[in-house]
């Protein structure tokens, strides 16, 4: 008897239970599309592209590296910034933020970048770099500076 009660309870409680689809989430204002790392960044017009894209640099032959980030749908107004670490880990380099977008506009296609200057005196082995998307940790990547091949 025990056994048919405890049945029927547990039948009436499922009959309580129902599964409510989930409303469709907000995509985010901004999405990571691609990052680069170049030596060059080409621009032409309102479009700009990485060239040159490697992660090994050497000092004398490349002037430059460039973190080359690529948005997509993005709304309205964000900030990047990044910080460039040494092979110690020591802060090289940090940008103040940058606003990309404007506000109540989508862009299909976004591009941002900036670069740090590779100079003989430079300390040789692998460097980081971290992006910044509204203040979080968007990326980091990591590159190497060499005086040779």
């Amino acid at each position: 008897m025990r056994a048919g009660v405890l049945f029927l309870a547990m039948m009436a409680a499922a009959g309580c239970i129902r599964l409510v689809p989930r409303p469709d989430l907000e995509q985010p204002k901004a999405a990571v599309d691609r990052h680069a790392l170049a030596g060059a960044v080409e621009r032409g017009g309102e479009e700009a592209e990485p060239r040159d894209e490697k992660d090994v640099f050497v000092k004398g032959r490349d002037p430059s590296v460039f973190s080359f980030l690529s948005l997509t749908d993005l709304r309205d107004e964000h900030t990047v910034a990044w910080k460039w670490y040494d092979p110690s880990g020591r802060l090289y380099k940090e940008t103040a933020p940058v606003t990309v977008g404007l506000s109540g506009r989508v862009f299909a296609r976004y591009a941002a970048w900036d670069e740090i200057r590779i100079f003989e005196a430079q300390d040789e082995g692998r460097w980081t770099v971290a992006v910044f998307l509204d203040g979080a940790v968007a990326l980091t990547s990591r590159f190497e500076v060499k005086s040779k091949l």
